[in-house]
């Protein structure tokens, strides 16, 4: 295969799938630094590749689309590597050797999305950025807490992924009992699905901006696997990731503990893009089973909570 004269960086995905596929992208600015980096991600995750990656100019973001209409790979990317990790299948584009899509989920395997980019980049010789983290923390920020504010996320891309509402309120009272201010983090998403608590402070960021400045002045955050959880791991902020029906080998957010319900049958799905679990209550006992007692046990261990048990 020919060099290429210009890379994109291209997503479709979440956040947390976004974020999972991070270290690939800086990997590959890094090995073609030498030449022109642009990126086709969605308008909210821009600014995290804005470092290396500038905006698609409207030619290539023409051939970019022109890609599902026709049978041949568009003209105007030859010699343009267009590099695109994901979960689902490959899209339904004509074969080229400047296509490379990445799978980041193996059947019946629960390696992590970024280790399978991770190992797609040593098959070409592409040097991973181990240092990834400490890149992120150096342009996006990194952790400096302020106060006493706990983050909580009551919300996940799924429903099915959420720890119930009246475990957070009763974890909230528990915290507030040892000094702290625990801070309820919603969305659209939140609202519309009827997930915002009845009492208690609320914070709604504007942008991922916004949340990241937030998550950075947090003392902690509790949430479920969800794509904030994956902005703070790598923000470097500490706090804990609740698990019920998916994989934290394959899913848990870089740096943060993990706390389950400890059911043999989880996890019992490697992705949530519909439904699962059939058989099962809602909501589902591998995470309505974790008690708000053990995990303020845990935060405890951690030292991030102190006072009495």
């Amino acid at each position: 295969m020919q060099s290429p004269d210009k890379v994109v960086l291209e997503h479709a995905g979440a956040l947390g799938d976004f974020l999972l596929a991070w270290p690939f992208f800086l990997s590959l600015a890094r090995h073609f630094r030498e030449i022109p980096i642009l990126r086709a991600v969605p308008p909210a995750h821009a600014p995290f590749l804005a470092p290396w990656a500038a905006p698609c100019p409207p030619p290539i973001r023409r051939a970019l689309d022109a890609r599902f209409a026709g049978e041949a790979w568009p003209p105007a990317l030859d010699r343009t590597l267009v590099a695109r990790p994901g979960l689902g299948t490959r899209p339904p584009v004509a074969d080229s050797p400047w296509f490379w899509f990445v799978p980041g989920l193996a059947p019946g395997r629960d390696d992590s999305p970024a280790e399978r980019y991770r190992q797609a980049l040593d098959a070409r010789g592409i040097a991973f950025a181990a240092d990834f983290a400490g890149v992120f923390r150096q342009h996006f920020g990194g952790h400096a807490p302020q106060g006493d504010t706990a983050l909580l996320f009551p919300g996940a891309g799924h429903a099915d992924k959420a720890w119930p509402l009246d475990r957070f309120e009763r974890l909230a009272a528990l915290l507030r009992e040892r000094g702290l201010r625990p801070v309820y983090v919603v969305g659209p998403v939140e609202r519309d699905r009827g997930i915002v608590p009845r009492r208690g402070e609320v914070l709604e960021p504007e942008s991922l901006e916004a949340l990241s400045a937030a998550l950075c002045a947090a003392r902690f955050v509790i949430g479920p696997d969800s794509g904030p959880l994956h902005l703070a791991g790598l923000h470097g902020v500490p706090g804990l990731a609740l698990f019920g029906p998916t994989s934290p080998r394959q899913w848990g957010p870089l740096g943060l503990d993990v706390v389950t319900a400890g059911l043999a049958c989880a996890p019992c799905t490697a992705v949530t893009s519909g439904a699962f679990a059939p058989g099962c209550a809602r909501p589902l006992p591998c995470l309505a089973g974790i008690t708000a007692e053990a995990v303020l046990a845990r935060l405890r261990q951690l030292d991030l909570v102190s006072g009495p048990p």
